[in-house]
């Protein structure tokens, strides 16, 4: 058997984006799912031996792990270096290894780096880069002004270095066309697909318990980030207490937006001033096979975000054929086929009838094969590193 391919996979396991962190969980679950042939090597790539913990309970076959340090330099994660746009914000970091040629890794081991970061540290190897989407075009108003200087910088400099770029999406990939009508780069698309934990073996009810969750209610599941348009759901339930119907609506999520300091604290205002606490309830984050499960047996999942690369949320919903009520914006058009109820993202009286639709008669739900979904993830990312001319 010809020797496998050796793939690098940078990896943190990061509570301040957590999608982060699932994207390459479950990219490493839909390898494993490949013909034994066509396994890759893996070597995970990280700051610290603590955010291996995750990758190792998946066992798949062939891994390996490195932790990168430097020398007289204490590095430690999590480190919220983003990749262009999203991944992995090194504060300083970067700037170090540009100066220092003292680290303690003599080799990586690999063939293939993703996604990759654009530090000379990493020259001598294939590289492909990551961009989830490109939201500071659309949403400049979410970001500080020195945060969208930064990822167009970026941007331009991997239209300039001919990089391959990868995209979570075709919107996104239109986006990028769009913005760079001139870029000569390679580029390519990965849907990704979600592999879930077993947590139907919990105890559906205890979990209600242990959350205080007294009746039926819809789950929103999203960072409090701006973007993700958590408001818009506190708005329907105005319109909805005026109708004299209390729905309750569960929410999970890290509450902190490190772009808007302010965001949650103005949520809780507008929930205290329109007097809608009983048909609120915040639950922070939450261990993964709680919040699938309480995904679940919702009445439905609401996602109202007003951008997206490619929704976690939605592969979430998808992979155990939930009905979804989700904005109307092109990606989440392209992510979903069936079992859901799109409004626009900024009609809150749109939002508030279908949800008080739904508490009166419960929403459809067609079951889907979610198996092909995975394989094909692991396929498509296999082809990328054809793309390349890599032979595995």
């Amino acid at each position: 058997m010809a020797e496998r391919i050796r793939i690098g996979l940078i990896f943190s396991y990061n509570k301040n984006w957590i999608a982060g962190s699932y994207y390459i969980l479950n990219l490493i679950q839909a390898l494993k799912l490949l013909n034994d042939n066509l396994k890759p090597s893996l070597v995970i790539i990280s700051f610290s031996e603590d955010d291996f913990i995750k990758i190792k309970q998946i066992n798949y076959p062939y891994i390996s792990y490195k932790v990168i340090t430097i020398e007289g330099i204490k590095v430690t994660y999590p480190i919220t270096y983003r990749i262009i746009n999203k991944f992995f914000r090194i504060f300083k970091i970067d700037k170090i290894l540009y100066k220092t040629s003292k680290l303690k890794v003599k080799s990586l081991g690999i063939d293939f780096l993703f996604p990759s970061l654009n530090i000379p540290f990493f020259k001598p190897i294939k590289k492909i880069f990551w961009i989830p989407d490109l939201q500071e075009h659309f949403l400049p108003q979410f970001f500080k002004e020195k945060e969208i200087k930064h990822r167009k910088l970026e941007q331009q400099k991997l239209i300039k270095q001919n990089e391959m770029i990868v995209f979570s999406s075709y919107d996104a990939l239109t986006h990028f066309k769009n913005i760079y009508p001139k870029a000569k780069n390679l580029t390519k698309v990965l849907q990704f697909a979600v592999t879930h934990p077993n947590y139907n073996q919990l105890n559906f009810k205890k979990v209600l318990e242990k959350y205080k969750i007294n009746r039926s209610y819809y789950f929103c599941s999203n960072q409090f980030w701006a973007h993700k348009n958590h408001k818009i759901i506190l708005e329907a339930l105005k319109i909805l207490k005026k109708q004299n119907r209390e729905v309750l609506v569960v929410f999970s999520g890290k509450e902190s937006d490190y772009r808007n300091p302010n965001f949650f604290d103005e949520l809780q205002d507008y929930i205290n001033i329109n007097k809608i606490e009983n048909q609120v309830k915040f639950l922070g984050f939450i261990d993964r096979e709680e919040q699938l499960l309480l995904m679940e047996k919702s009445i439905a999942v609401i996602q109202p975000s007003l951008f997206e690369g490619w929704s976690t949320v939605v592969e979430d919903v998808k992979a155990m054929n939930q009905h979804i009520i989700v904005s109307s914006i092109e990606v989440h058009k392209e992510q979903l086929t069936n079992n859901m109820t799109y409004f626009e993202p900024n009609n809150a009286v749109e939002l508030a009838n279908i949800m008080l639709k739904f508490i009166d008669m419960e929403p459809p739900k067609i079951k889907n094969d979610y198996e092909e979904n995975k394989h094909k993830f692991a396929n498509d990312f296999i082809n990328i590193i054809k793309s390349l001319k890599i032979k595995l």
